[in-house]
């Protein structure tokens, strides 16, 4: 650019230069002269804005212009051009007429007659044939589509779009979102930017056109045409653009692939599905299905309107899906203002491993993610899957999977479905994390045999990629909508099928380095390890992953106790000690009810400390009586300290900060056994009260930990709805609310963690209990998502993306505790380790089987669509006419060769690895058009394992 910025009045006086005749000042027209004409050449006065720039006579420039007349020209006035159409200077387009004859009873269309082009709206001179070839003609509809013009109406049409402005707003609202008002907008400003010329209002008809060529450019493509029964013999689903690598029996699985019994390898042949709704693509309640109907409701991929609706009725009244953290409030904060739309969003069903959407697998929502919603759309999309294995990720499938099965029998018998008790059911690797940990193992897509490297996350990366059209369709009718959005994923599929031999290649090519280097890694942690320990949590993972119902092996879960249960067992020892003989009671308050009072008083007191400094002057009389409350609670505790404490008394009176007397109760020490100073606790407490703080203090730590990590579950929960949903000031600030409402409780538990750790500190003093409750630092309250402890001191949040992955993260210690101590708690972190590290090396060993695999079912599938094509081509239709059964045939040999060129480019991308991954020996890579010969590849050398492959259950 500063190489250019010099040449800027160059550029500029060219620009100019072109404003007027340029070189051509000639006054004779030059194709009148070349031509030798009999008359007088006319003058030049007319130039083409599309065309060369040269000037031409009105004759010649008519005479040019019969086979383009959507040119925009202008007449050169002697000093400046102005514009002037092909239609003043007396083009006139005559239809029904292929060989350029003259027609003898030509039939003027209406003198507003409007075409739209790419290069802006025009009118033109047009006569329909009414001559005796009429018949052959055809009707004036016909007429104008066999000149490439789409008509507005079949009757006495007035307007029409160019097949050439409908293909290039068809590509520009695909690729770049571009919204059909704003493109119709863009024509009009090709034709007039200037506001002074009238400019017929075509809109409206512009839109129902634009509907009716997405509509029939899928039933084309779907080989519609083709097929006998036309249109309206379209099957269900049968639009949508199917997925090549995805298992499809009848299509690219091999002979034997399901056997009657489980194997090791059957993951090969699963299809691996994933679930989510999406709250962007709302529709309001404008317009309605007689105005505005679904073409071909159920042909794609959204579920038949009708029928989905029939069940819906039936539960009317049906509760939103919660999720085991019970994070729910943000939710319902934002779909229960659901007045006013006709759909909340959608819920889609895709392929998890290649991201296409699934034929039949979208349905709208009414009101929030109902089971009903989803259960349907997963039914009917696995309708067309009924015989391949399923592995299903969903952000809460430990929650849907519950009662699935019943939940199914109940829909009616056309979405019917068997969901075999073995099926798979995972939670998204970014979504996994917000769950709770204890027993969700089974759910995580590191851990289940089968999953390979899938993260399940691919469902988020098609919402984001159709979210800029969410806007435009959030106000169109349900037929407009269901149309744009068919047409929108169709063509997302399509580009995931040209450009899936590249990520296929690519996939592999990670994984084939990436299982090199984990395998070598876990071989090497394997031979630092005792071989008993290696074949006890090799028996027993192995155990697991083939009834995931047995103990969790992935979890360190706490022994201790929790403080309800020590409460308890406290109070049961109480219980059993009053019932003894000679037994006499203290007071009416018994021991334990001292010390939890005092253990409730800290809570109170550290909630009014931090509400006390942020009250507004308004809210001062609430402040006050809470003060007043708390003084009261401390009073009687102080009572109950004389009776179990009274040594205590003497030595909190010469403390300032333990009298009573003062406004800011809830900064007053209160004199627990662990508040007082080592040296005179033993005089002042006896063992009895020390050992019961203690007690209660350990669960303490426990609950308050656990408690830290289910606020950070709840936040990291809430900050990617917020990010993935909310939109727009209200629920903006509704969310943000929530936020700030649960970092306050995640405060909260860290300050009570901490209370209760220095006060167990001061009671017992260090030992092996500090491994698991460590000392808690601001940088230590974070996620396992959050990899960057300084970021959260910073107050920053990670996107989702920018996160590493769980082989590299940083974790914080409060997701590795455990109560246990000493050498067992190092085996314990030891036994945990090797088991991710084995699990990673066997999801990429998965991954270097699966790929190869898929790149075996593209090719076949490839093969099926250009042997489907050929038969389509070889076919003699005998209810069409010539010229019809000739395009039918032209169109299928030109599939069949697009889809033997993209088989021929897909062996040439792929074969070189898919050979270093040991494959490439089937017959789907010989029976391409051109077959690639390629030296074998040299494989890494296998590692020298130290245990036997049966001990580390490596297949």
């Amino acid at each position: 650019m500063r190489e250019w910025l010099p040449l800027a009045d160059d550029y500029l006086h060219e620009l100019l230069r072109n404003e007027g005749r340029g070189g051509h000042t000639y006054l004779r027209c030059p194709t009148c002269m070349a031509n030798a004409c009999l008359t007088a050449p006319g003058r030049a006065t007319i130039r083409c804005r599309e065309c060369a720039p040269r000037l031409l006579c009105e004759v010649c420039a008519v005479g040019r212009h019969a086979d383009n007349p959507w040119h925009r020209v202008e007449r050169w006035t002697g000093r400046s051009f102005e514009a002037v159409s092909l239609a003043d200077l007396g083009l006139v387009v005559q239809l029904g007429h292929a060989d350029m004859s003259v027609c003898s009873n030509p039939r003027p269309a209406r003198s507003d007659f409007c075409v739209i082009d790419v290069f802006g709206q025009h009118r033109v001179n047009l006569l329909f044939c009414g001559c005796e070839r009429a018949g052959v003609s055809g009707t004036p509809s016909q007429q104008l589509h066999r000149h490439r013009l789409y008509p507005a109406t079949d009757t006495e049409p007035n307007t029409a779009l160019t097949y050439r402005v409908l293909e290039h707003y068809h590509i520009q609202s695909l690729q770049g979102k571009m919204s059909m008002f704003d493109y119709y907008q863009s024509l009009l400003r090709l034709t007039d930017n200037t506001g002074t010329i009238y400019l017929q209002d075509r809109y409206k008809v512009f839109m129902r056109i634009v509907s009716q060529w997405r509509f029939l450019k899928r039933l084309k493509r779907a080989g519609r045409g083709h097929d006998i029964g036309g249109v309206n013999g379209t099957s269900s689903g049968e639009l949508a653009v199917s997925c090549p690598a995805c298992p499809r029996p009848g299509v690219n699985l091999p002979k034997g692939w399901d056997p009657p019994l489980r194997t090791d390898g059957e993951y090969l042949y699963q299809l691996t599905i994933a679930m989510d709704a999406c709250f962007r693509l709302k529709r309001r309640a404008v317009s309605n299905e007689q105005k505005d109907p679904i073409l071909g409701s159920g042909w794609g991929y959204f579920v038949e309107d009708v029928k989905y609706r029939e069940v819906l009725a039936a539960y009317a009244d049906q509760e939103e899906m919660s999720t085991c953290t019970g994070l729910s409030a943000i939710d319902h904060a934002n779909t229960k203002y659901h007045k006013g739309y006709a759909a909340t969003g959608v819920g889609a069903v895709v392929c998890a491993r290649h991201e296409f959407m699934l034929a039949n697998g979208v349905g709208d929502m009414q009101k929030g993610e109902k089971y009903v919603n989803m259960d349907y759309v997963f039914a009917s999309s696995m309708s067309h899957h009924r015989s391949v294995r399923k592995h299903i990720s969903y952000d809460i499938a430990c929650q849907w999977s519950k009662g699935l099965k019943d939940r199914l029998a109940e829909f009616p018998e056309h979405v019917r479905i068997e969901v075999p008790d073995d099926t798979d059911y995972s939670i998204p690797k970014l979504h996994y994390h917000s769950h709770k940990q204890i027993d969700h193992s089974k759910h995580s897509m590191n851990y289940r045999p089968g999953a390979g490297r899938t993260d399940g996350e691919g469902i988020e990366r098609r919402w984001w990629w159709i979210q800029p059209i969410a806007t435009s369709t959030k106000m169109m009718g349900p037929g407009q909508r269901q149309g744009v959005l068919e047409d929108q994923w169709g063509y997302a599929n399509w580009r995931k099928y040209v450009t899936i031999a590249w990520t296929l290649r690519d996939r592999l090519r990670v994984a084939l380095r990436e299982q090199a280097e984990h395998m070598e890694l876990f071989v090497a942690l394997t031979a630092s390890l005792k071989r008993k320990h290696i074949k006890r949590w090799t028996a027993a993972v192995v155990a697991w992953e083939k009834d995931s119902t047995l103990e969790d092996p992935y979890m360190l879960i706490s022994d201790g106790p929790t403080e309800s249960d020590v409460r308890r067992k406290l109070a049961e020892e109480e219980q059993a000690a009053s019932a003894a003989p000679g037994y006499i009671a203290q007071h009416e308050v018994s021991v334990l009810g001292f010390i939890t009072m005092g253990l409730d008083i800290e809570d109170q007191q550290y909630r009014l400390q931090q509400d006390a400094k942020k009250t507004l002057p308004s809210d001062l009389p609430v402040l006050l009586e809470r003060r007043t409350a708390l003084r009261r609670r401390i009073q009687k505790f102080r009572d109950l300290q004389a009776v179990y404490m009274p040594a205590t008394l003497p030595l909190l009176s010469q403390v300032p900060q333990a009298r009573t007397d003062v406004e800011h109760i809830e900064s007053v020490r209160l004199g627990l056994p662990s508040d007082v100073a080592t040296a005179h606790r033993a005089v002042v407490c006896s063992d009895d009260v020390i050992k019961l703080e203690l007690r209660l203090r350990e669960a303490q730590c426990r609950d308050s930990l656990q408690d830290v990590r289910n606020k950070l579950h709840t936040l990291d929960h809430l900050y990617k709805y917020k990010r993935a949903n909310v939109r727009n000031q209200g629920p903006n600030t509704r969310a943000q609310a929530e936020l700030a409402q649960q970092r306050v409780r995640r405060d909260r538990a860290a300050a009570r963690y901490r209370r209760a750790r220095q006060a167990r500190l001061n009671l017992e003093g260090p030992g092996a209990w500090e491994l698991e409750f460590q000392i808690l630092h601001d940088e230590d309250v974070r996620g396992v998502g959050d990899d960057e402890p300084q970021s959260v001191l910073q107050g920053h949040r990670q996107s989702a993306s920018s996160g590493v992955g769980e082989g590299r993260k940083k974790m914080s210690w409060i997701w590795n505790a455990s109560d246990k101590s000493g050498d067992q708690a190092h085996v314990e972190s030891l036994r945990i380790e090797w088991l991710k590290a084995r699990a990673r090396a066997l999801r990429w060993q998965e991954e270097t089987e699966l790929l190869p695999e898929e790149m075996r079912r593209v090719l076949a599938a490839m093969e099926s669509e250009e042997s489907h094509w050929e038969t389509c081509a070889a076919q003699v239709r005998t209810d069409v006419s010539e010229e019809v059964q000739e395009g039918l045939t032209a169109y299928a040999l030109d599939q069949a060769r697009i889809f033997r060129a993209m088989r021929d480019t897909f062996v040439s991308v792929c074969y070189k690895q898919v050979v270093a991954a040991g494959g490439g020996k089937d017959e789907e890579w010989r029976s391409g058009s051109t077959l690639i010969t390629l030296p074998p590849a040299i494989l890494p050398h296998d590692v020298q394992q130290p245990v036997d492959e049966s001990d580390l259950h490596i297949p």
